[in-house]
């Protein structure tokens, strides 16, 4: 996977609908959920963490430092190896869910996407494993809480977390030889990288195009134009060197890679004294010492890793400014508006811990919220769609750096911009900043250290291995307390301390790049036309001895990729790994102040963590569609008491951030069946938590506003992010539709946060009627801000629960209430409506200018408590492994593919960057087909492993802050997972082939609905197509 961003920057909050049954199916990206404890899988500590010793020698590694780290709850472990130097990092938490990974720096010198290439291409079967893709195949035979491959500017990392020690070894067993050993075959190499095909592989005088999964992979990456813009930032800031290049590979410079510059560049770079290795959580360290030291590193002489060095950037005497050219996003702003610019500074060495948190603090003083400086002067006047994505700290090269952009502004407006950004350093060295802002943006690195989010061993990588990159001394840059504390004195002691350095970073610094972007009508087609020319001079002079060769191979490969692979020579864990009992959570249900609020007693690490569903199903069609548009206006309006500048201070130096979505529920029981409501979500240090309350009630009780020209602003800052994640998640995108048209409740999440959103809202905001909008998004806060509306659930430690709900219940009894209404239960449900065509299938194709597809198809089943959702379970991660991904990812070369069935009981296919469009519908057609011609071979090794791979997410290990979610938000009851749990395990072969009949045969195929999300093609012609009734819908949304 290509890592274009940083992987250390926070995603911004932004308001969208939740969903209960559905999670982004990107299953390349890069985090999974959770910390904590499963059942049968838990481990208890078994750590060894007390033998060592600072200088002892431990299986070839001498133990170099060790330090405490109590704001993270944590021993560092800093280790070097004697005969490689390579390093290891090893932090001891007693935590289960456990981390390993191995890092190296990679730094290509051309964009032919070396690096990106040779991460697919080692995960395709190494010396000890020789086995086709056990990257792939290991998905199925373990229960990892997280499996990925990355590739950045200058570093390639291969992590992986487990709660289970068998399923550690067996990982790191996999992943050390694909490191140190791998296969490297032309093959792999041709289908993974790129190649020169004929475009039907088994017609000679077909003609020849470029195929392959990164090759098409990337032309989906710069599909988006957040992605165009960050990549020629960084080329153009940071040219001397590897960041001049794409290491992800530029789709006209991919083809011009071989497969011996790939062999050479892993001799080079995939050595262990160029390595890295990291380890997290509870488990023994000393078994992985003796088998990495005895297994590879040991067999290796030192080599040092001096032509890796990246060297720092030579500072310009003056700013430079450039312009460059993007893809008019059809979905997005008037064309006149899409343009963007972007001031980006060269700040700091990413290896100074202190001088990185500094710049850092600076950033978020600048930008985070209305009270920041570069938010008052570039946001409020309303001459943009608001900052871009790449706007922030980015500590992801050696030189880390700033970016201040804008996105959708008029060309006209470029120096204006620039003169704004001037006028603003300009004032906060002459002003500094307010107290009160200083004072939110220390909370919120307080908090976040409190606040313990997703898979925080990963986290903690990630967190640092831009800097691990460049340094030994990284254990500095864990110790967020002491670098904090630094801070705060040096504020105290100088009060200029921080104008200073804004003067020196953003005023006196010449490493300045101004970079402007504007969309192009013709961008799209002079790619396509680029794209030709590249393969004409590919196959210019091709003999017929050269085109039979191309054939040939081609053939080859596709043996290869039709023989059965050996996966018993791969490690596996066994049925009893799998728990047969459910983790049960501390839950107290009580009503107070006749409120249903569920106490979950857990490890909350001194925080308070408030969630609250408020019933919608009291507001009107109209009303419901504005909702989303609610959830992102209503708490950055101000209330009756404090205007939005102040109330957004308050907010932030008392809490995580407050949260609004639109929620839809579905039914377990029923089929087209859901519960709308509002989630409310928040959460504070305890000794905030009465903060945390008045907030929320100044938020329900507000009702004067009528500043229209902040809702206009905030409206316009909605519409220009309404489209931005197609180019990521079109497959998402794609399965709402496609669900939309077979289910009830799947067309109100469309309606909600899909393309019919998109179109709502652009056509609600061409009436320029901002003063009726805001009246009747006041009414919603109205009708919904009622607490007869409303059931909470509250996450905090047993120990100081009597105080918490005594604050609690004070906060309820100033609520207001109306009289009309009556109490929310759980059986508020709703029964959508859901048209099903007579004689043909319905289908959808969404015209879309992008160089790839997203394809979905969905079929309407049964809800989660009936007998047969179980066995589609498992059927869907079966045809995922055994032929959707084949078929998909290594015939077709899309990026990704595969099935899911949803709660809502949408049995749903998908694709992803695929170059394909009905053929991959056909595909998903012949899932039927493929599982009657082949169920005989199908063996019970093979259901387990799909049985594995569906318990990977039902055993996520949740954070103690999402604890008790599942029966809060879903009604999912301990008896009705225990009762899951059950019939997943009991699934058999007869299973699998009853269900495919009944739900994917003939039989079901009305109840059935198709998206293709993508350009308009020759390949698209629908016409001869039986049994299907095509829309197309033209993208002048």
């Amino acid at each position: 996977m290509y890592n274009l961003f940083n992987l250390k920057r926070s995603i911004m909050w932004s308001s969208k609908i939740s969903r209960t049954s559905f999670t982004t199916l990107d299953i390349y990206r890069r985090i999974t959920r959770g910390v904590t404890n499963l059942a049968k899988t838990r481990q208890t500590s078994t750590s060894d963490i007390h033998l060592f010793k600072v200088g002892g020698k431990y299986h070839g590694f001498e133990a170099k430092r060790i330090e405490s780290i109590p704001e993270l709850k944590t021993t560092a472990l800093y280790l070097l190896h004697e005969k490689t130097k390579a390093q290891y990092l090893h932090l001891y938490r007693n935590d289960s869910n456990n981390v390993f990974s191995v890092n190296l720096r990679t730094t290509p010198m051309n964009s032919t996407g070396l690096p990106h290439i040779l991460e697919h291409t080692v995960l395709c079967g190494s010396e000890i494993f020789p086995v086709r893709d056990p990257f792939f195949k290991m998905l199925n035979r373990s229960l990892a809480t997280f499996m990925n491959a990355l590739t950045g500017p200058d570093y390639t990392m291969y992590p992986f977390s487990t709660l289970n020690y068998t399923d550690y070894l067996n990982l790191q067993k996999v992943y050390l030889d694909a490191v140190f050993r791998p296969q490297l075959k032309e093959l792999d190499f041709m289908q993974e990288g790129w190649r020169l095909e004929n475009v039907d592989p088994n017609d000679i005088n077909s003609d020849i195009i470029i195929k392959g999964i990164v090759y098409n992979e990337m032309k989906g990456v710069f599909a988006s134009n957040d992605s165009i813009l960050g990549q020629k930032l960084q080329n153009l800031i940071l040219p001397s060197h590897t960041y001049g290049v794409i290491s992800g590979g530029d789709p006209q410079e991919i083809p011009n890679l071989t497969w011996n510059d790939l062999k050479n560049f892993h001799k080079q770079h995939y050595h262990p004294s160029n390595s890295r290795l990291y380890s997290y959580g509870n488990f023994p360290l000393l078994p992985s010492l003796e088998y990495i030291d005895k297994e590879y590193l040991n067999k290796y002489a030192y080599s040092p890793p001096t032509h890796t060095v990246v060297p720092k950037e030579k500072r310009w005497e003056a700013p430079k400014r450039e312009h460059i050219k993007c893809r008019y996003d059809v979905l997005g702003a008037p064309f006149e508006k899409q343009n963007t610019i972007s001031i980006s500074v060269l700040a700091s060495d990413t290896t100074d811990a202190y001088q990185t948190l500094v710049v850092d603090f600076l950033t978020n003083l600048l930008i985070k919220g209305p009270n920041s400086p570069f938010y008052e002067s570039m946001i409020e006047p309303n001459i943009s769609g608001g900052f871009t994505a790449s706007t922030g700290f980015d500590s992801q090269p050696r030189d880390a750096m700033v970016t201040i952009g804008l996105q959708f502004v008029k060309k006209e407006d470029f120096d204006k911009v620039i003169s704004i950004f001037e006028q603003t350093v300009d004032k906060v060295i002459e002003k500094g900043f307010e107290p009160h802002h200083i004072e939110s943006v220390l909370h919120s690195y307080e908090i976040s250290l409190a606040h313990e989010g997703s898979n925080y061993g990963l986290g903690l990588l990630f967190g640092i291995s831009t800097a691990w990159n460049h340094t030994e001394s990284i254990i500095e840059h864990l110790q967020s307390k002491k670098l904090i504390d630094r801070l705060k004195n040096d504020i105290k002691a100088n009060p200029k301390f921080l104008q200073d350095n804004v003067r020196k970073i953003f005023k006196d610094n010449k490493h300045k790049l101004i970079l402007t972007m504007s969309a192009d009508k013709e961008f799209d087609a002079e790619l396509a036309k680029a794209e030709n020319q590249l393969i004409k001079k590919k196959t210019k002079g091709l003999s017929s001895k050269d085109k039979k060769v191309i054939y040939e191979k081609a053939l080859e490969l596709q043996k290869q990729q039709m023989e059965p692979t050996r996966t018993e020579l791969l490690p596996t864990l066994f049925i009893d790994d799998i728990s047969s009992d459910v983790e049960k959570v501390d839950m107290e249900k009580v009503s107070l102040n006749n409120i249903p609020t569920q106490i979950n007693k857990v490890n909350s690490n001194g925080v308070v963590y408030f969630k609250a569903l408020l019933n919608t199903n009291y507001l009107s069609p109209d009303q419901q569609m504005l909702l989303p548009l609610f959830c992102f206006t209503i708490n950055k309006l101000g209330t009756d008491k404090l205007n939005y500048k102040e109330f957004d201070s308050l907010i932030n130096r008392k809490t995580g951030g407050l949260s609004l979505n639109s929620h839809i529920g579905e039914s377990l029981y029923s089929l087209h069946t859901y519960q709308p409501s509002l989630l409310l979500s928040s959460y504070a240090l305890e000794r905030n938590v009465e903060s945390m309350w008045d907030i929320w009630n100044q938020l329900f009780t507000m009702r004067g506003l009528k500043d229209v020209d902040r809702f206009k602003m905030l409206v316009e800052l909605y519409m220009s992010n309404l489209s931005n994640g197609i180019t990521d998640s079109g497959h998402v995108y794609a399965m709402q539709a496609a669900s939309s048209l077979v289910s009830g409740t799947a067309y109100q999440v469309e309606l909600l946060s899909g393309l019919q959103h998109i179109s709502y809202m652009k056509s609600l905001v061409s009436t320029s009627n901002y003063k009726a909008i805001l009246k009747e998004i006041l009414n919603i806060a109205e009708i919904l801000f009622d607490k007869k509306k409303m059931r909470v659930a509250l996450n905090l430690a047993p120990d100081n629960q009597r105080d918490i709900i005594r604050t609690y219940e004070n906060f309820i009894a100033t609520l207001p209430q109306a009289t009309a209404t009556h109490l929310q239960s759980d059986d508020t449900f709703v029964v959508g409506d859901v048209w099903s065509p007579t004689e043909a299938v319905n289908c959808q194709h969404h015209v879309l200018n992008l160089p790839v597809n997203y394809c979905s198809k969905a079929v309407l089943t049964v809800p989660f408590t009936h007998a047969d959702y179980a066995k589609l379970k498992i059927l869907s991660r079966l045809l995922s492994s055994k032929y959707l991904h084949p078929e998909l990812r290594e015939k077709q070369g899309a990026y990704g593919g595969g099935a899911r069935v949803m709660s809502d009981g949408v049995f749903t296919f998908y694709s992803y960057r695929d170059p394909r469009n009905l053929d991959t519908l056909d595909v998903f057609d012949n899932s039927y087909n493929w599982i009657r011609s082949e169920i005989d071979k199908i063996t019970p090794q093979d259901i387990f492993e799909a049985k594995l791979g569906v318990f990977q997410s039902v055993d996520t290990p949740i954070p103690q802050s999402s604890k008790g979610n599942e029966e809060f938000l879903k009604g999912l009851t301990t008896d009705i997972k225990q009762r899951y749990r059950a019939e997943l395990l009991s699934v058999g072969k007869n299973d699998l082939t009853e269900v495919a009949e009944k739900y994917l045969g003939p039989g079901n195929m009305l109840q059935t609905g198709k998206v293709v999300l993508g350009p308009k093609t020759e390949q698209m012609d629908v016409s001869k197509r039986k049994d299907e009734m095509w829309t197309v819908v033209e993208s002048n949304l």
